[in-house]
């Protein structure tokens, strides 16, 4: 008898009652057993040694919550009955409301000219472009500057490494 693959397979509650009294009686009987097995010993002794009494109504009050549980509408008060309506139907509306702003594509923007005459539009493109382009020329300066820089950085530092 394998008492490790026993008390394996009734830790995982995959024993059967045979392999669980096998377990039980050697437990019980044997006075030599192995010292990695001494808890064991101890939990099948405090397991035989306590006798669970089992009340005799418990058939009968189990019997009589199951048929609450099949006949629901019974058991619930009116007041209840409502709230669970309505609660339903709120939380319908809530999916539906959802639903709508999850399906729903936004319009795509209309295109609409902006200037009805067709000079005024090219003049205010002619400023917005000069604009753009003084901005542009003044960065490209501030870059020319700073490469300025660099390249002097870079020659006192040659002159100075080749010292």
């Amino acid at each position: 008898m394998n008492i490790e693959l026993l008390l394996n397979k009734f830790y995982e509650g995959v024993s059967t009652r045979e392999e669980e009294r096998l377990l039980t009686e050697y437990f019980l009987n044997e006075e030599n057993v192995d010292e990695r097995w001494k808890d064991e010993q101890q939990l099948f002794r405090l397991l035989h040694d306590t006798q669970i009494q089992v009340p005799a109504d418990v058939s009968k009050k189990l019997e009589e919550l199951i048929m609450q549980f099949d006949s629901p509408s019974k058991s619930i008060p009116l007041r209840r009955k409502w709230y669970y309506w309505i609660s339903s139907a709120a939380a319908v509306a809530l999916l539906c409301i959802g639903l709508f702003f999850a399906i729903r594509k936004p319009a795509p923007p209309k295109m609409a000219d902006t200037f009805s005459d067709p000079r005024e539009a090219a003049l205010v493109a002619q400023q917005t472009l000069a604009y753009m382009s003084a901005k542009l020329n003044k960065g490209i300066n501030k870059v020319a500057d700073a490469n300025q820089e660099f390249e002097k950085v870079n020659q006192l530092l040659n002159k100075h490494l080749n010292n």
